[in-house]
């Protein structure tokens, strides 16, 4: 009973979030079955009263009761059929919003929650498992089924107890004994708990394997769509299997767990087999019992033969609703296994508490940004990455951040965007800690290209713009200051081109043109601050040389941070910051670290026959 509410707590809630997204999903629902058990119960009484005007030989009201049966069944199948064709849509809206409801949870938590790979783990699951066994759609049918067992078995029920109530004309033998209304309750009392018992048991005895095959399946799946999405979908790693002649590797393992999945689905079709089995067994034993209560009733005198279709159509529907009711108990036992993964990504909290200050809107850009004695380590690891960290950034200057890799450059910068909070010490704009203000108007003074960056299969326009209103002459002003003016006008339609060919037919673009325009992106953005972390790794020379002659132009007014290990950039700056094992070795302009002969000195004498 306890799992069976808790299927249902979790079940009810899914409800709730879909009458939010669409209040006329469930009334329309119910409506379909308040109108569908009108057609079936009154084809029963309308038929059964039929039949017994037309073996009285009272053929005029036989012809009207007919008249009646089809204007019934002919409005009501066709209102039930409008109302069908109006779910279409509706299930199309219902499979597509958990997906969104998955994004969108996705977005609104934190960056260090999100990098959690536990976090992606239960996205995924969530997928898989929905796109195999149904989503939100399957489990409204389920509960829409229950619903129409449930008033089944209302009214069904009411015309069993009449039936059993009604005494025979012949009350003699054991057919009259059999048909007396007390015998006939107590009777159709043990044929009914014969079958719930019965029942009971066959959906115990699968449920178990089914759950079992259930699991064991999620996880090959898993693995079959790691195959299928980052292998071969994936063009980084055909270069790889052909240079390295991995083909048969992959497709043998590819074939291990698609015939270990195929191993899953015969199995599973064989325990529902079985099940669908035992199920008839029972049910053929309700049947056939109900039937001969009906007809040992007709027999005895107790209901006339129109009122036999009437009550056999009941009993059906009595024991057709009874195992329907078992059947999406345990469908809905299944599905509350991963949508209950789901909910509980729904419910996941960011780690970090949310700000509410708003920031400061200052047209001079003066803002003022420091750390304080900063200490900080990736969750999952005891291992500082930065060490007591102090410093303050110039407003409007030009500063490097400098040091080997791993020496914690780009730490600094996530900590400082606030994608991850110190785990000891604090940040402050302008004297205040960066936790207490609004993340995203935080975040909005800042322009960055990491060097990871991403750009989207959108047109031109919108990758540069990112969600900003567009405005072409600030585009082009962008691309002319990240060197990829040039590259976007020769592309077929100008900044209106796709790129990539995920979504559209667009172009294809190499890792040093993908780097201008991610630039460009960053200066569109018109933020107080400039961040570049590597911002010409994927460049050539000529390129590099190009960026670094508009460096004064692209920064100007603004506040400029370079993360780079390449000692060429540092002579753009007027702020240098070395970084060694997580903490500030030095500080000073490029004169100042060279006469210092202290590490910068050493790393710039050892990269200098690069640029002279």
């Amino acid at each position: 009973m306890h799992k069976l509410i808790k299927i249902h707590k979790i079940g009810f809630r899914l409800l709730q979030r879909i009458h939010q997204v669409d209040s006329a999903i469930i009334p329309l629902h119910m409506l379909e079955i308040c109108l569908s058990m009108g057609q079936i119960y009154g084809s029963l009484f309308l038929t059964a009263e039929l039949i017994d005007g037309l073996l009285a030989g009272d053929f005029g009201q036989a012809a009207k009761l007919a008249a009646g049966l089809l204007a019934l069944n002919l409005f009501l199948g066709v209102t039930i059929q409008l109302i069908k064709r109006k779910f279409r849509g509706m299930k199309n809206k219902i499979w597509l919003i958990f997906y969104v409801w998955l994004r969108e949870k996705a977005f609104s938590l934190d960056y260090e929650t999100m990098e959690d790979p536990r976090a992606a783990e239960r996205i995924l699951y969530s997928e898989r498992t929905s796109d195999m066994y149904g989503g939100l759609g399957i489990l409204l049918y389920h509960y829409c089924e229950i619903l129409r067992s449930v008033l089944h078995l209302i009214l069904s029920s009411v015309m069993v107890v009449y039936l059993c109530l009604a005494r025979p004309e012949r009350t003699e033998g054991i057919l009259g004994m059999l048909t007396d209304p007390v015998w006939s309750l107590i009777l159709f009392a043990l044929v009914l708990a014969g079958m719930m018992v019965s029942a009971s048991r066959v959906f115990q005895s699968f449920a178990g394997k089914q759950l079992q095959i259930f699991s064991d399946h999620a996880g090959v799946e898993n693995k079959l769509m790691y195959f299928l999405n980052q292998i071969y979908g994936n063009a980084g790693a055909a270069k790889m299997i052909r240079i390295y002649g991995m083909e048969e590797m992959i497709l043998e393992n590819t074939q291990i767990n698609q015939d270990k999945s195929m191993d899953y689905f015969r199995q599973m079709c064989a325990v529902e087999r079985q099940e669908g089995d035992a199920n008839k067994l029972v049910s053929s034993f309700f049947t056939i019992a109900s039937y001969l209560l009906v007809a040992a009733k007709t027999v005895a005198g107790a209901i006339s033969v129109g009122a036999f279709t009437r009550y056999a159509g009941a009993l059906s529907q009595f024991g057709n609703a009874c195992f329907t009711i078992i059947a999406s108990n345990g469908e809905l036992r299944k599905i509350s296994v991963y949508m209950e993964e789901f909910l509980g990504f729904l419910d996941m909290e960011s780690i970090h508490a949310k700000g509410s200050i708003p920031v400061e809107k200052r047209e001079d850009g003066e803002y003022e940004l420091a750390f304080e004695n900063v200490s900080f380590h990736y969750p999952g690891s005891r291992e500082l990455v930065l060490k007591d960290v102090s410093c303050k950034l110039r407003i409007k200057g030009k500063l490097a951040v400098v040091g080997r890799n791993g020496a914690g450059k780009t730490t600094f910068i996530k900590l400082l965007c606030r994608l991850y909070e110190p785990t000891k010490g604090r940040i402050t704009l302008n004297g205040i800690d960066i936790r207490k203000y609004d993340e995203e108007e935080y975040r909005r003074l800042f322009g960055v290209v990491f060097q990871d960056f991403k750009l989207f299969a959108f047109p031109v326009w919108e990758n540069i713009t990112a969600g900003f209103e567009r405005k072409q002459e600030r585009i082009e002003e962008a691309l002319r200051q990240a060197d990829a003016e040039k590259l976007v006008e020769h592309m077929p339609e100008g900044t209106d081109t796709w790129l990539y060919k995920n979504l559209e037919d667009g172009v294809e673009i190499s890792g040093g043109e993908a780097q201008k325009l991610a630039l460009a992106r960053a200066l569109y953005k018109d933020a107080p601050v400039v961040i570049l972390d590597e911002p010409t790794a994927a460049l050539d020379p000529k390129a590099e040389a190009e960026v670094y002659a508009r460096f004064n132009e692209m920064v100007e007014g603004r506040t400029s941070i370079y993360i780079s290990h390449r000692m060429s950039s540092c002579r753009f700056c007027d702020d240098i910051i070395v970084f060694e094992n997580g903490r500030i070795a030095e500080r000073g302009s490029h004169e100042e670290l060279l006469a210092a002969g202290g590490s910068y000195a050493g790393m710039w004498n050892a990269q200098a026959r690069y640029y002279g």
